[in-house]
């Protein structure tokens, strides 16, 4: 499984419009081989987006479609990656 955390740090009343955001838009995911789940972590100050894939491929499809594109504004994935505090990690459930 690979998991990537992005964290969006933001004044509380933006964080709950970005969340709604999320919720609006987490749909649009569904279609993409690979995609196994997503969720909303809240830390203090900040939203924490954590989306969970088969692989780090299955997850690269994803900053590369026009959904991407849609979902933040027009950027490209490279250049909206860069921008964000991403981490990616290949993990294994246990249960």
């Amino acid at each position: 499984m690979f998991v990537v955390v992005n964290t969006i740090r933001a004044p509380e009343h933006e964080l709950e419009r970005i969340r709604q955001a999320f919720r609006d838009a987490i749909h649009d995911l569904d279609p993409f081989e690979g995609f196994l789940g997503f969720e909303l972590w809240q830390d203090q100050g900040a939203l924490l987006a954590v989306s969970r894939w088969t692989s780090r491929e299955s997850f690269l499809a994803y900053p590369r479609s026009e959904v991407f594109r849609k979902h933040h504004k027009g950027l490209h994935g490279d250049e909206a990656m860069g921008r964000a505090q991403i981490k990616m990690y290949e993990a294994e459930s246990l249960v």
